[in-house]
């Protein structure tokens, strides 16, 4: 009995707490939906007061828009912007009033409010205003059209006045005029006499100038006869004078300087010539065998080009040299392009093509004669630009040699063919002596050689760069230079006097740089890519 009693307790108190459960959610529920139902009343309030401050902002944008173009409590145009932000933006009507506004002060400019703001108020008086001076205006203009018309009427009778003095005028003029008629008559014959006088006297004076003209062509025939002897005796004094100059030594009697040292190993040579002579860098020499007799030796056995300049001798590299005829000590340097302290003077003409790729080179040569200590007096070549020719400077009694290049043709350029034949009688005149451009290169012993000698392609072969040609791209390092170009010794050369010599620049042909050398120069032979 213990045991039942107990159960029907418990099941009495789960059945308690269920029910007070179910009204506890039950009673939650009700609470929950009012609370929500009263912030949805709170929103929708806090709406409705929103769209309220919306208009009345509104209004008030209005309203300062309105005040602003009347002109009342002096509101600015800034006060109405702000109000119109605080509106949440631009109202049509009142945009509408605002730009009508703007449009009407627009018409009357400063005028409506010089020195004040603007607003209808003051747009009404400035249109007063204006209408009072234009009544003004109008009443001035009246006066005014009564005064021309009063000058008018004086100009009129003026007029009518002159006409009538200008018909009197007409009437003497007419009696003038016969008058004058019979004047021109009589002075016409008068001048019909005097001209038959005045032919008559110039037949004469014809007959005369003619007799004397005959005479002045006799007198010039006889000139031009004697001009043409003395021309042909000045050509054959020219022609003797060039044959004893070509019997008179060469080379040897007065060099440009000798060989002082070789180093046939590092291809280096040292010559006896520097700063104060003024040597250049870059300057190539022949080489010519020393001879103690004096004989001129017509054949160079070699060719240099000076490195480093000291101050009285200088560092070449040796171009050329032949095992059978080698260059030694004592051996002459000679080129035509620089003598010891002095210029060369040089006239250049025509087309020139170092290495035969058809390609003009004239500015190349240029460089080399300036290089050389050259200097040019006059050139005469083909514009680029236009094709025509174009000559710079003038042949001078200092000029000493004048380098042709392709001469010209008369039947393919007669102007260019007319300007060469003009600077030759100039060269002539001056008795400058001709020299080819392969002669003048060979003198200097300058030659254009082949600058690189490339690896490429897979079978290991070596590929030749052509004169005038770029070189191409490659991934695999050049070979060393061609022949002629010494190798790079692994430090400087020492000079046998005891002074040693400066590192030597980089080799413009092609060689590699002694090391720690300087940036060396651009290669002024080098065609443009």
């Amino acid at each position: 009995m213990a045991q039942r009693g107990e159960g029907q307790g418990l099941q009495i108190a789960v059945i308690s707490f269920a029910m007070l459960t179910i009204i506890l959610a039950i009673t939650t529920y009700v609470f929950y939906a009012q609370a929500a139902s009263s912030a949805k009343d709170i929103e929708a309030k806090k709406q409705q007061l929103n769209n309220s401050q919306t208009e009345n902002n509104k209004l008030a944008y209005r309203a300062t828009a309105m005040q602003y173009v009347l002109g009342l409590k002096d509101i600015t145009k800034e006060q109405v912007e702000m109000a119109k932000s605080k509106a949440g933006g631009d109202d049509p009507e009142v945009k509408e009033i605002l730009d009508n506004f703007d449009s009407d002060m627009a018409l009357v400019g400063d005028q409506a409010a010089p020195a004040g703001p603007r607003s209808y108020r003051t747009f009404v008086t400035v249109l007063l205003s204006s209408l009072a001076k234009k009544n003004a205006s109008v009443a001035d203009a009246m006066d005014q059209l009564k005064a021309m018309q009063q000058q008018k009427d004086a100009t009129t009778a003026a007029e009518k006045q002159r006409a009538d003095a200008a018909v009197a005028a007409s009437d003497n003029a007419v009696a003038d005029y016969d008058k004058q008629v019979k004047s021109f008559a009589d002075f016409r014959t008068t001048m019909e006499d005097q001209n038959k006088q005045l032919v008559s006297k110039i037949t004469g004076e014809a007959t005369k100038a003619k007799a004397e003209m005959q005479r002045i062509s006799d007198v010039k025939d006889l000139f031009e006869k004697a001009n043409q002897q003395l021309s042909q005796t000045n050509k054959r004094f020219r022609d003797e004078l060039e044959d004893i100059r070509k019997d008179q030594a060469g080379p040897t009697e007065n060099p440009d300087g000798h060989i002082v040292r070789v180093n046939q190993k590092q291809q280096m040579v040292w010559i006896d010539r520097g700063r104060s002579d003024g040597l250049l860098r870059q300057t190539t020499f022949s080489i010519y065998d020393h001879n103690e007799n004096g004989i001129t030796t017509t054949k160079s056995k070699g060719r240099i080009e000076v490195l480093t300049v000291g101050e009285n001798m200088s560092e070449a590299r040796i171009l050329e040299d032949s095992p059978a005829n080698p260059i030694i000590g004592g051996d002459i340097i000679e080129t035509p392009a620089w003598s010891p302290g002095q210029k060369i003077h040089f006239a250049l003409a025509m087309k020139m093509d170092v290495n035969k790729d058809r390609v003009d080179d004239f500015d190349m040569v240029k460089n080399i004669i300036r290089m050389n200590g050259g200097e040019i007096d006059a050139e005469l070549r083909t514009d680029p630009s236009t094709g025509k020719p174009a000559r710079k400077g003038d042949i001078s009694v200092e000029t000493r040699y004048f380098v042709e290049g392709e001469k010209p043709s008369e039947a393919t350029s007669p102007a260019l063919y007319k300007e060469y034949v003009e600077f030759d009688k100039e060269r002539e005149r001056f008795n400058v002596k001709k020299i080819s451009l392969d002669n003048l290169l060979a003198l200097m012993g300058w030659r254009a050689e082949e600058r690189t000698v490339q690896l490429s392609g897979s079978s290991g072969s070596f590929q030749k760069r052509s004169p005038g040609k770029t070189q191409p791209t490659t991934s695999t390092e050049a070979a060393p230079a061609s022949e002629g170009a010494a190798p790079a010794p692994s430090a400087a050369p020492v000079d046998p006097f005891g002074a040693p010599a400066a590192a030597a620049p980089a080799d413009p042909f092609g060689a590699p740089a002694a090391p720690k050398t300087p940036a060396a120069d651009a290669d002024p032979f080098a065609v443009p890519k």
